[in-house]
């Protein structure tokens, strides 16, 4: 293969093509700059195309009591203290104006005259989310894609980004390889705005695109960027086995439904309905998903998983008219079509990740430390604290998109020096993909996937512990010495090569990402969590806001994982009484089976 590198120069390389990076190339391209993205998958792509119910947007037309500073204290409510506030008043104070101007673009969500129609969710004090039925993620990226169309943006589809180049502290680009054509690039880019989050392909199962598998959060850390709450993650359960049933996030609502409805059960390995020993009174029932869980990881992790690593999802007891039952009837469904006999082969539960809720500390405007490098979407941490609830990811993801763009064209037209990639640095790079090809007898990346991906499983998950992430780093430390150093992406053909390449570039980037996840877990001696999602350690159960309302800031030192401390970002204005009344609010439990059948 030849991999003689093809140069390429724009003003803003934006790396990811989800609602933020998508967002962020038409807004840039709109202010005047010569943009360029690139996108592992077709534009645009990423997680954004799967969400379902909608966003939070304070238009206050379901409710005229709504309005930005009502949505500021929930986000902040639901964050446990530790949302960044500048961010969050930014946020929550732009997506009404933004979804507006995505409107004039030909955004068709549901409305009832000119007024949005605005359904309540789980943690907003008024119905607040913007939607187009269950499918708003696909019309909002319909919207997207065709103004990117009408705007003719430059992107380099099916293109994996590697690195980030730096002259001196200032970014200068980044080079890229398209695991399709085995094409590299050397980018020479004014800035840079990485909005490729997402790691869920890090892990057995999961709902998120096969093409989040985290590599931009070590590219983002080994550009000495500064990484924030990467310890918090929102997980949901689904079947590890049977197979038949593995849907992802859909079976989330089998799961509370059944339970709370029709006397399904949850069983450790010993036949004990385990949740009575944490909630004498209630068992499983009445709980929310992030504590059903929280509390199945828990389990896992201390040893009660069945044969197939997961908790006991028992329906026996389940009575036959459910199997026709509107909400719960495809669980039978799916069974049946697999020809699986759910009484002689029960359901097994594991925890999987849906979103990260840290990420590359950035500011309101979508900076980070690094002069050049900014960042949005689930990319980044701080607007979310310690948990993002439901309406939350897309609107954050719109709105520093969008302001991440305006203050990089911004940076560029103040740019006075003139940055340059070093020779020797692309030289590296030719020779690391060239060693890759030419090992021989080495180890295949997708083996060192398979690994990293049981490892994460086991003990990256939701609950996480002491000795479990200390085997995680030793781990890792042999994979890094013994088969990273050992790759090889020789392949039957120049397609198959190219492929392996990227399975290697992901493999490399998932060994920092785990450190980054275990080190932060390891720092946090307590538990916190919201209603989706948190970080809760075995040896510490208890939330601890004496010495845990701060921040885990990470950043790379001397080789090394360098570990600090965060004060909170408070507003520089006084809270107004909408805000506090938000913040103070008890988050409301509705006493109902349709909330504990559908939430997830």
């Amino acid at each position: 293969m030849d991999i003689t590198p093809t140069d390429l120069s724009c003003d803003i390389l934006i790396v990811g093509s989800g609602s933020a990076g998508a967002m962020a190339a038409i807004k840039a391209k709109l202010a005047g700059a010569d943009v360029l993205v690139a996108t592992k998958g077709p534009y645009p792509s990423g997680n954004s195309t799967k969400a379902l119910a909608g966003y939070g947007a304070a238009f206050g037309h379901s409710d005229e009591r709504d309005n930005p500073e009502v949505h500021f204290g929930d986000v902040v409510r639901n964050g446990i203290g530790l949302c960044n506030e500048k961010m969050v008043r930014t946020w929550t104070t732009t997506i009404c104006d933004l979804t507006e101007e995505m409107r004039s673009w030909g955004l068709d969500l549901i409305r009832d005259d000119e007024q949005y129609n605005q359904r309540p969710w789980e943690g907003h004090t008024y119905p607040r989310m913007v939607h187009h039925h269950w499918s708003t993620g696909k019309y909002l990226m319909k919207c997207l894609s065709e103004k990117s169309k009408e705007l003719e943006l430059d992107v380099l589809s099916h293109t994996i980004i590697g690195g980030i180049f730096k002259d001196a502290d200032t970014v200068s680009g980044a080079w890229g390889f398209n695991y399709r054509s085995g094409g590299l690039y050397i980018i020479h880019a004014k800035a840079v705005i990485m909005t490729t989050g997402g790691y869920g392909a890090m892990y057995p199962v999961g709902d998120n695109v096969g093409a989040a598998t985290g590599e931009g959060y070590a590219i983002a850390f080994d550009a000495s960027a500064e990484m924030l709450g990467m310890e918090f993650g929102h997980y949901l359960p689904t079947p590890v086995f049977p197979k038949a049933l593995q849907v992802k996030f859909v079976f989330a609502g089998f799961i509370n439904g059944l339970i709370n409805e029709a006397g399904a059960r949850l069983l450790n390995n010993k036949g004990e309905e385990f949740f009575f020993k944490i909630y004498p009174e209630t068992g499983a029932t009445k709980l929310t998903m992030e504590e059903l869980t929280r509390r199945i990881g828990e389990e896992i992790l201390k040893g009660g998983c069945g044969p197939h690593g997961g908790i006991i999802f028992d329906i026996s007891e389940v009575d036959d008219e459910f199997k026709d039952h509107p909400k719960y009837g495809r669980m039978w469904e799916l069974a049946e079509r697999g020809k699986v006999d759910l009484l002689e082969d029960p359901i097994e539960l594991i925890c999987y990740p849906h979103d990260l809720v840290g990420g590359i500390k950035i500011n309101e405007k979508g900076e980070t430390n690094v002069p050049g490098f900014f960042a949005a979407g689930e990319a980044t941490g701080g607007s979310h604290g310690a948990s993002r609830f439901g309406g939350s990811a897309l609107s954050d993801c719109l709105v520093f998109g969008a302001l991440g763009a305006l203050e990089a064209v911004n940076y560029v037209g103040k740019l006075s020096n003139h940055t340059e990639i070093s020779p020797a640095d692309i030289d590296a790079i030719r020779n690391k993909l060239s060693n890759w090809i030419a090992q021989e007898g080495g180890v295949d990346p997708a083996e060192i996937l398979d690994i990293i991906r049981q490892i994460a499983g086991e003990n990256l998950n939701i609950a996480r512990s002491e000795a479990g992430i200390k085997n995680v780093f030793s781990e890792i430390a042999d994979i890094e010495s013994n088969l990273i150093a050992n790759i090889s992406a020789q392949g039957e053909d120049d397609k198959q090569t190219a492929s392996k390449i990227r399975q290697a570039i992901e493999a490399e980037g998932q060994i920092t990402l785990c450190r980054l996840l275990g080190t932060a877990s390891l720092e946090r001696t307590e538990s916190r969590g919201g209603y989706f999602g948190g970080a809760y350690r075995l040896e510490h159960p208890n939330q601890d806001d004496d010495n845990w309302l701060k921040n885990i800031v990470l950043r790379r030192s001397n080789g090394g994982i360098k570990v600090s401390h965060d004060p909170i970002v408070k507003l520089d204005e006084e809270y107004s009484e909408a805000m506090l009344k938000a913040m103070s609010t008890e988050w409301a439990i509705p006493d109902d089976a349709e909330y504990y059948s559908t939430s997830e």
